[in-house]
């Protein structure tokens, strides 16, 4: 039964995969679909049905792409509602307009806009379908439109003019969320100073937006990047480190579920955290539910609701390889770091870095472009703390909503926590070799890449099972 499940899932991943860059009709989806119903009516033996099963999921992947790639061309109103939490950059403020006629536009307008989540608001400016954007030092140009087509967004709308009509008109769950969420920012700005609250906000709930452009490229230069963008890297660090620290699955699920409610349960982040929790819960259960196949219905359900973030997602992207880095390269970095003290769990905590930052290594250089020199080292010195600093940030925010003298021990000591990650973001990520620049890489090469990862961790896995024989 393994053997037909992995099969259909396969199939219709490979399905989406090949629409993604190929149009495929849906009318010659439907012919393969009656192919494969044919062939199963026709024929059952095993090998038969095997053909069958793969040429119907196939082309039901590609139909499920096709029915999301669907769209009408049809100009937003300028009148809508704001769905999604406007972000504040270094010169604009961002956010997603929900026009009357269903379109939504990403409209870009003044830094300081009063705009709120949930408000009705006129927008006025020059409509612009995305393309693709150019890499002006040569690099891979990045596909902008397809980027934003996976959240149903066709249009963007820059030095846009607002007027706010009417708020209270979004989610009431969200809209509370992400109030929580602005009132925890506003409460480590009380606490700490900057830079430290802005780091805080990032690693907590706020990402990278919440940090200054200059401190976003040291942490970029030193590799660490991922610690503050809310993504499924970090997220699968930090569930595994809370998981082993704690000695607790359980912690580490409600680690997961608080992170997902103070971030206001945006898209990327809930779909990374589905990926850690679902093997996270695997593991709890340490019965015939194994990691892998847990991992591989989250993806699967994943993709069924929204097949465009396998290729155009890179936070899908990034939480399925790091976790699939905790289940099979963690424990092959860790067996060669049998030398380093177990003491503070430092081994795995040193072995889950390198796994994991193996793992994701040529997807980054194919994304980004660049590569960090000094990565290793600087991940290594500050996941060391990640946890520690999160939790106690965390506990001293909570005890400034009490008092701030009650508060003042543990934000003394998340001062000097997040001191020691800034240090290291600034010392290593101001050297001159700390990032190299790659020349764009074809996707055969990073293909290659994984396929050796691939035919390494199957040898060791053999090896383990000729041991155990």
């Amino acid at each position: 039964m393994d053997r037909e499940i992995l099969i259909v899932i396969f199939s219709f991943v490979f399905g989406i995969l090949v629409s993604s860059f190929v149009f495929i009709s849906p009318l010659v989806s439907l012919c393969i679909l009656i192919i494969g119903l044919a062939i199963i009516v026709s024929d059952r033996k095993i090998e038969v049905l095997f053909i069958s099963l793969a040429l119907i999921s196939f082309s039901l992947g590609c139909l499920r792409y096709s029915i999301k790639d669907f769209h009408e061309t049809i100009v937003p109103g300028e009148t809508g509602v704001v769905v999604s939490e406007p972000e504040q950059r270094e010169n604009a403020t961002r956010f997603v307009l929900h026009s009357n006629n269903n379109e939504k536009v990403l409209v870009s307008t003044g830094l300081y806009s009063p705009v709120q989540y949930g408000d009705r608001v006129n927008v006025e400016g020059k409509l612009k379908e995305p393309g693709i954007i150019e890499d002006e030092d040569g690099g891979r140009p990045f596909d902008y439109a397809k980027y934003l087509s996976k959240d149903d967004i066709y249009y963007t709308m820059s030095f846009a003019k607002i007027e706010v009509l009417g708020s209270g008109e979004g989610s009431v769950v969200k809209a509370i969320l992400l109030k929580i969420k602005r009132s925890f920012v506003n409460k480590i700005r009380e606490i700490l100073a900057e830079p430290y609250s802005s780091l805080l906000a990032g690693l907590l709930v706020a990402g990278r937006d919440a940090m200054p452009a200059g401190l976003l490229e040291e942490f970029r230069r030193a590799g660490i990047i991922h610690i503050v963008v809310l993504s499924g890297f970090n997220i699968t660090i930090i569930a595994d480190f809370m998981r082993k620290l704690f000695r607790n699955n359980a912690v580490a699920l409600l680690g997961i579920l608080m992170f997902v409610i103070m971030t206001g349960a945006e898209a990327t982040v809930v779909r990374a955290s589905l990926m850690v929790t679902a093997v996270v819960a695997a593991k709890m259960t340490r019965r015939k539910f194994s990691a892998p196949r847990a991992l591989l219905l989250a993806g699967f359900l994943m993709l069924l609701e929204n097949p465009k973030i396998l290729v155009f997602d890179p936070s899908f992207q990034l939480s399925f390889l790091a976790t699939l880095a905790l289940i099979y390269v963690v424990p092959i970095a860790e067996k060669y770091l049998e030398k380093l003290p177990e003491r503070w769990e430092f081994r795995s905590i040193v072995a889950t870095t390198i796994g994991t930052q193996i793992t994701v290594l040529p997807l980054l250089i194919y994304s980004m472009g660049d590569f960090s020199l000094v990565s290793l080292p600087a991940n290594i010195l500050v996941l060391l703390i990640i946890p520690f600093t999160m939790l106690i940030g965390f506990l001293a925010t909570l005890l400034g909503y009490v008092s701030l003298i009650i508060a003042w021990p543990l934000s003394y000591l998340s001062h000097l926590l997040l001191g020691w990650i800034l240090l290291v973001a600034h010392v290593l990520g101001n050297l001159s070799f700390a990032s190299v620049a790659v020349p764009p890489v074809h996707w055969s090469i990073i293909a290659l890449a994984y396929l050796a990862l691939i035919v390494i961790v199957w040898r060791w896995q053999n090896s383990l099972r000729k041991i155990s024989s």
